[in-house]
């Protein structure tokens, strides 16, 4: 039996603008999906059904978002979707993580459960995976933890704090993790996925209070690395790591490649999946114009859209310009207004004939619930 668990972010505040904050699973992604979508769906096509998720804090969209899992056939008796969240107040809880810890409460869960194997995954990964193959190379070679990784260009918005690498030697043992490098150059670049025997990750976590999924790759797994065997695994999918506004642009973004969308929502006929709405398909009124772009269900498309990404329930009205543009959820533009590299977060409005304009290398962030 397996067991899958997901670690809290390691910047729990995706988004902190005024008093608007959200965890980063919960952000959206290329128009109707959320990160945590690819974490439930990856376990549930790989056979997985009993999942738990530490939770950290500003977790109430994601719990909404979720419910009891019904999108993904996680509605269950036995196993499911179990939440692991802080008993301590928001403000609270990081200072007193040590008497308030979720991880710790989820490791004795686990360790009365029958799962033999724990999947082990980070939810602001996004890539369409199998685990079962990475779970047939930890049973047929003997190794402690099986580390699954991509070999891809790091880029600078992704060095740093918040990507970690693999020193991989020539058997295919791990025998370094560190994080990123400030260069632009290939390396192999953790999904923060790791399988292992439950016995084993009981070991990495014994007596840890709060573990996020750099702080296990860091400092529970890499410094125990001459004792552990741990086995690197390739995965040659499209993966996306998103850690900041400017990473969730830019992967938004990404999704308007035909390739790089057919391999990560239908990788070797692997579905992703999401909550529903019961909402009515996109208007496009008589003067619309859209060019390759993504425009999620619930719109109302009036004006012009060129090279965008559209959450649900966005309004564009006539003469409007939106062109390299992620617009989130109840976004209004207002008639004759123009945007141009812009990062729309949720309900804001922008006025009547405005002209907002970024840069390529320079998207603009506009937070939640503004009127611009």
């Amino acid at each position: 039996m397996y067991t899958g668990l997901c670690l809290p972010d390691p910047h729990p505040d995706y988004v902190s603008v005024g008093n608007s904050r959200r965890t980063l699973s919960s952000a959206r992604f290329a128009g109707r999906y959320r990160l945590v979508d690819f974490m439930l769906s990856n376990m549930v096509n790989s056979g997985i059904t009993d999942i738990g998720m530490i939770l950290n804090s500003h977790y109430q969209s994601l719990i909404a978002h979720i419910g009891i899992g019904k999108e993904w056939d996680l509605a269950r008796k036995s196993g499911g979707v179990t939440f692991y969240p802080p008993y301590l107040s928001d403000a609270r809880q990081i200072e007193y993580s040590e008497i308030d810890s979720p991880l710790q409460r989820a490791v004795k869960s686990l360790s009365k459960t029958k799962s033999e194997y724990i999947v082990l995954v980070d939810g602001g990964v996004v890539y369409n995976i199998d685990y079962r193959p990475a779970i047939d190379v930890l049973r047929n070679t003997g190794t402690d933890v099986v580390a699954i990784y991509s070999k891809k260009l790091v880029e600078t918005s992704d060095a740093g704090e918040h990507t970690v690498v693999f020193d991989i030697a020539d058997e295919g043992r791990v025998h370094g993790i560190r994080l990123a490098p400030f260069l632009f150059d290939t390396a192999n670049v953790s999904l923060g996925a790791y399988v292992m025997p439950k016995n084993v990750f009981l070991q990495l976590v014994s007596g840890v209070k709060y573990c996020d999924m750099l702080r296990f790759s860091c400092e529970c797994l890499a410094p125990v690395l001459q004792r552990f065997h741990v086995k690197a695994y390739e995965f040659k999918g499209y993966s996306a790591q998103i850690s900041s506004v400017e990473t969730s642009f830019r992967h938004n973004m990404e999704m308007l490649h035909h390739d790089n969308r057919n391999t990560l929502f239908d990788y070797e006929g692997r579905r992703i999946f999401t909550s529903r709405r019961d909402s009515l398909p996109t208007k496009y009124g008589k003067e619309a114009r859209v060019e390759n772009s993504i425009v999620a269900d619930g719109c109302q498309i009036e004006g012009t859209v060129i090279n965008s990404v559209i959450c649900r329930s966005v309004r564009i009205e006539p003469g409007a310009v939106v062109e390299n543009c992620v617009l989130n959820t109840n976004t209004v533009v207002g008639k004759d207004a123009k945007l141009n590299w812009m990062f729309m977060d949720r309900n804001v409005i922008v006025s009547r004939g405005r002209n907002l304009v970024g840069a390529p290398t320079y998207p603009v962030y506009i937070g939640p619930e503004r009127v611009i």
